[in-house]
């Protein structure tokens, strides 16, 4: 794999941030303060129904790590942040890393195409496939993330396709304070990164970001692959990612972009270890006008482009492939609000228009070039009955276009309909209840309706998947402690999976919908500040799953995940955090092989502590110095995932087993 060396992208990034500092003023957000506010004071969230509102009230089922949660209990990824949420399993597939989060044990491909990723409430979307997460979970800059909202539950009526059973928002930061910080980190498996966050700002625009460089050698994954061979091979890995937020009067905007190659197993669990490639930029522009005191509206334009480079194996013989794709949305909304805020009304439209191809040096192509036009309209409306019990009504209609694939047009457009309510209901400033219905959809991808190589060919006949799901909570919240009780049932139909071609060999796998499943769960979360300094943060989920004909464990994933997070500030200089993270034995398919050991139940506890060294240093008077220690799977733990997607192999190997990274952030 070929890789610009540590050092010099190290040195590219310290020309850049030495080019910000001269814009750095001596401000700083006072952290004291942070600390003396309550748990409820930072907890407004705008993922449910695109505008801000406090979680007890919105109409969802939500979870928020903040930037705190982040900073005290650590991680490498975003993908390490997420396993800590209620209800979340991150895990890897033999060709994709932290690619998939799996939401209340919904995980049937190795394409998380039943989740959607938004950045600044805008839509992080692939066409080819529908669900390759693998650039933000892994790449993307998590010290410029203000808040993660992680809505467990549908939410297609105001964001569309693959927002199916959970909803993942980045906020990140608009920092307002003309700072720089330049964080180094190095450690397991000669591990190095290099990352500064910036921002300016001046009377009418500001603009705040990220820039990180990672490079690994990555741990060594030792299994037998599907033809019973032994196969070993090091996950290294590099990327280059920013982030970028900006705005001026009304406008803004919003990039991401991120360059990322490694070393997988493979497309096929077969061999030992091929490169791949994953190029991604996510831009959205957007504009916001206020008509008078009750409406409001806003214009936004997004644009997704990925490429991708890997090896693909045809008749034992691996040849490059490259898939390429444009993804362009126009979506307008408008917010009305009457009745001292007890009438809210949000309606609004888009259209987006996908375009890609996947090719194969020396074959067919394996994805003709394909187009196809997707739009939408739909609503929503909250309107309080009394003060304390308020109705939320919405639904969306949605129109997709024939699949063009070539020069011909397959099939015929598709129309549907979904939508959701709920009730909130506050018996006091303390205690609440929700209950909600609401219903989604997922299109079939681009890849799904038209794949033709030799390990998987589409289906230009395909139905949208869909769910309804029934969630109702009761929660309690004051100034210190959060405690909520949530039992949920989904109900999926119309699924869209691979099942084996007759007499092909190798086997090939042909895209049908084939069946429903039907998943049903509690789910117990909890926060709070125990005393001056400690604090708390818990949750336990348990889930099951059976298919049309009550056959459990349909998707494989663990039953019970528990949750568990201490963090106590020693000092004024000194913070220390733990955090287990437990999941019960993921389940193997009965047909598949029994080659490698089994996804048995496994806790993974990180230590992470944070300590400023500027009255060690004699440098109070300076902005802060944190030096962060962090441990990763502290008991040296060796768990496996289940391989969940050919389903020819019991297991993959999942864990690097223990890990130490330390890190220096200097603030300007």
């Amino acid at each position: 794999m070929q890789k610009l060396s540590f050092c010099s992208r190290s040195f590219a990034l310290y020309l850049l941030v030495m080019a910000c500092q001269a814009m750095a003023e001596d401000e700083q957000i006072d952290m004291a303060e942070l600390k003396q506010m309550s748990l409820e004071d930072i907890l407004n969230i705008e993922v449910v129904s695109k505008k801000s509102e406090s979680e007890y009230s919105a109409a969802g089922i939500v979870s928020i790590v903040t930037a705190d949660d982040i900073k005290r209990y650590g991680g490498n990824t975003l993908a390490d942040v997420l396993n800590r949420v209620t209800s979340v399993y991150m895990l890897s597939t033999y060709i994709w890393s932290d690619s998939t989060a799996s939401v209340r044990g919904d995980g049937l491909t190795h394409v998380n195409n039943h989740t959607l990723v938004l950045i600044n409430g805008r839509p992080f979307r692939d066409s080819a496939y529908g669900g390759l997460n693998e650039t933000v979970f892994r790449d993307f800059p998590i010290h410029q993330i203000e808040q993660v909202e992680v809505v467990r539950g549908a939410g297609s009526v105001l964001y569309g396709t693959n927002a199916f059973t959970g909803v993942i928002n980045i906020v990140t930061k608009k920092r307002q304070d003309n700072g720089v910080t330049v964080r180094g980190r190095y450690g397991s498996f000669n591990t190095g990164q290099v990352e500064s966050e910036f921002a300016w700002k001046n009377e009418d625009a500001a603009i705040s970001g990220a820039i990180r460089h990672r490079s690994s050698d990555g741990w060594l994954a030792s299994a037998t692959d599907e033809r019973k061979q032994p196969v070993s091979f090091r996950n290294d890995d590099g990327d280059v990612s920013a982030s970028l937020w900006g705005a001026w009067k009304d406008l803004d905007f919003n990039l991401y972009v991120v360059n990322n190659q490694r070393t997988h197993w493979g497309s096929v669990p077969i061999g030992s270890g091929q490169e791949i490639e994953n190029n991604r930029l996510f831009f959205d522009t957007g504009y916001q006008h206020r008509f008078n005191d009750h409406w409001r509206g806003s214009w936004n334009l997004t644009y997704n482009k990925f490429s991708q480079n890997y090896n693909l194996p045809v008749n034992d013989v691996m040849y490059m492939t490259n898939l390429w794709e444009n993804n362009l949305l126009f979506e307008q909304t408008h917010y009305l609000s009457f009745f001292e805020d007890k009438f809210n009304l949000i309606f609004g439209g888009l259209v987006e228009w996908q375009q890609g191809q996947v090719t194969q040096v020396s074959q067919p192509n394996t994805l003709d070039p394909y187009e196809q036009l997707k739009s939408s309209i739909y609503g929503d409306i909250s309107y309080a009955l009394l003060d304390n019990l308020k109705l939320n009504i919405g639904g969306q209609w949605h129109r997709f276009d024939p699949f063009k694939e070539g020069s011909v047009d397959h099939a015929s457009s598709i129309d549907g309909v979904v939508g959701r309510a709920g009730l909130v209901y506050e018996l006091n400033s303390n205690w609440g209840a929700k209950l909600l219905f609401d219903q989604a959809y997922r299109v079939a991808s681009a890849g799904e309706m038209g794949a033709n190589s030799a390990v998987v060919l589409g289906n230009r006949s395909l139905q949208p998947e869909k769910v309804e799901s029934v969630d109702a909570q009761i929660y309690y919240h004051d100034a210190d402690r959060q405690l909520s009780l949530t039992a949920f049932q989904s109900k999926v139909t119309n699924l869209i999976v691979r099942n084996p071609i007759p007499d092909t060999t190798p086997t090939r796998l042909q895209y049908v919908n084939a069946g429903g499943i039907t998943f049903e769960g509690l789910e117990l979360e909890t926060k709070a500040k125990l005393f001056e300094g400690l604090s708390w943060k818990g949750s336990y989920t348990f889930q099951t799953n059976r298919d049309e004909q009550n056959q459990n464990n349909k998707t494989q994933m663990p039953n019970h995940m528990a949750k568990i997070g201490l963090s106590y500030d020693v000092t004024a200089d000194l913070q220390i955090s733990a955090f287990d993270t437990y999941f019960s034995a993921a389940k193997i398919v009965a047909s598949s092989q029994v080659l490698n050991p089994p996804a048995n139940s496994y806790h993974n506890v990180t230590i992470n502590s944070n300590y400023r060294l500027n009255t060690l240093l004699g440098l109070s008077k300076i902005k802060p110095i944190t030096f962060t220690l962090y441990l990763d799977n502290l008991l040296d733990e060796q768990f496996y995932y289940p391989e969940f997607n050919r389903k020819n192999l019991n297991t993959i190997p999942a864990s690097p087993g223990r890990m130490l990274f330390g890190e220096i952030a200097l603030e300007f």
